[in-house]
């Protein structure tokens, strides 16, 4: 079993060094196992190489029978009975959480702690619909809805985005239009927060500019890039990145003529009936006001 969970875990990293790290292990031991499953099998399961490593055919027909052994393994304490033991709940959370929805997330895992034992993994958005799809985690809360077809999700809540700009740049405004970005340079940021979400399409209609070579990847690069220049880049409005910024230096502002939102999904295995009460507590936690 241990070692169809490493192999579950190269295969959804493709990377021995980040499959190692998610399993809080080195890699020199990690490719031990690999190849001891490998001679088990009587067949190679990756092709590796110093640039790359793949799934060979017989590692793509092992991805799903890997998952659903580990999944029934899994499952085995919730079908011998609760009382049995507290079953563990593996919950990935992203990188950036509304703080009213951080807050009302971090009641309901305390609620779901009196019969689970819960098991918080952070990553990144973009990397959840693999990790779910591999069993390594159980439920995500993501930025990322799914069209896998083991996966299912549902939107929890949807929290506007505005503009992060020098504060010398509009003294007095409470809001821009897209006109005003019209010519200011889009600095993107981490991969994970813009999400394939077609922003940067949307935004270069308006007459942004959009610079391929500028992207930070902290909320202190992000200031570097803004001081002084005529150049914006968006978060949630009432994210703590916003919360934290220096309002006599930066100011956060909605765009009125542009929807810019970012939504928050709960995403399963869609077969887990098991998942069924963690899904129905975490699904109350969501941003929205009382």
């Amino acid at each position: 079993m241990h070692h169809l969970r490493y192999f579950l875990a190269v295969a959804r990293e493709l990377n021995f060094t980040r499959a190692a790290r998610s399993l809080n292990m080195s890699v020199p031991p990690l490719s031990q196992r690999i190849r001891t499953l490998e001679r088990e099998l009587g067949t190679p399961l990756f092709e590796r190489s110093t640039h790359h490593t793949r799934l060979t055919a017989a590692g793509e027909a092992l991805v799903p029978l890997a998952s659903s052994v580990v999944a029934d393994f899994d499952a085995i304490p919730q079908l011998v009975g609760r009382d049995a033991v507290r079953r563990e709940v593996r919950i990935a959370v992203p990188d950036v959480l509304n703080p009213r929805h951080r807050r009302a997330l971090g009641d309901a895992i305390r609620d779901l702690e009196t019969d689970w034992a819960v098991a918080l993994r952070q990553m990144p958005s973009l990397d959840m619909e693999s990790a779910l799809a591999s069993s390594s985690i159980d439920v995500a809360v993501s930025h990322v809805g799914t069209t896998h077809p083991t996966l299912s999700s549902r939107v929890l809540y949807r929290e506007p985005l505005g503009a992060v700009v020098d504060a010398s740049r509009f003294p007095d405004r409470t809001s821009l239009t897209s006109e005003d970005l019209r010519g200011m340079r889009y600095i993107q940021g981490p991969r994970h927060w813009d999400l394939g979400s077609g922003r940067t399409d949307r935004l270069a209609a308006v007459g942004a500019v959009i610079d391929t070579d500028a992207q930070f990847t902290d909320v202190s690069g992000m200031l570097i890039f803004l001081r002084g220049a005529a150049a914006f880049t968006v978060v949630p409005l009432e994210s703590e990145v916003a919360a934290s910024l220096d309002r006599t230096e930066f100011a956060v502002l909605p765009v009125d003529d542009m929807s810019e939102t970012l939504t928050t999904y709960l995403v399963r295995r869609a077969a887990d009936t098991w998942l069924d009460p963690v899904a129905a507590v975490l699904g109350t936690a969501d941003a929205r006001p009382d």
